[in-house]
């Protein structure tokens, strides 16, 4: 058995889904509301399921001109996630490039 057949174990270095420098500084819960902390692990989650053949996260939408680009609201309005469908050597993955949050806009945007 690979370490890809269960893409979910923990097992950074196969991760599907990669964070940006910028979304992995969100995760500073020292800085960051726990209810924005709670509004992205929720949205990863929604990537996880999408990796298992379901529907985009809801409400997405795809960038005009960036093939492969998406964004998506984050839970109770609190930002938005711009996120790139990308290609791993496994299969499918994403790369979260940059959440832009409703309390920060428009320094961060």
């Amino acid at each position: 058995m690979s370490d890809w057949d269960d893409p979910y174990d923990g097992d950074e270095e196969h991760d599907p889904i990669v964070l940006s420098p910028q979304v992995e500084a969100v995760f500073d819960f020292a800085v960051t509301p726990p209810d924005v902390v709670s509004a992205i692990a929720a949205f990863l989650v929604g990537l996880r399921e999408t990796l298992d053949g379901g529907p985009h996260p809801d409400h997405a939408e795809a960038v005009p001109g960036l093939p492969g680009a998406y964004t998506a609201p984050l839970a109770h309005d609190l930002g938005l996630v711009q996120y790139h469908a990308t290609g791993t050597p496994h299969g499918p993955g994403f790369y979260v490039a940059r959440i832009v949050r409703t309390d920060a806009y428009p320094e961060e945007f």
